[in-house]
């Protein structure tokens, strides 16, 4: 009994710890991303730009940029 326990305080101990960095690693993405959406916003002088939307005409869609953008930044 006091085995399971520990090992149930172990296992939700080490997914606190899991989620904790998960979450760090995620936000440095998001950071970087921000920051090279807000690059190329000034170079290519755009007014607005949406992270989150329903339909976006593949003209105005810059995902690919972004990604060629953060792939070289590495």
């Amino acid at each position: 009994m006091d085995q399971d326990r520990e090992l149930q305080r172990k296992r939700r101990e080490f997914q606190e710890d899991l989620n904790t960095r998960k979450n760090e690693e995620l936000q440095q993405v998001i950071e970087r991303a921000n920051k090279v959406v807000k690059t190329l916003a000034e170079a290519e002088k755009y007014d607005l730009i949406l992270q989150d939307s329903v339909y976006v005409n593949p003209k105005h869609d810059i995902t690919d940029k972004v990604i060629k953008a953060l792939n070289a930044a590495r």
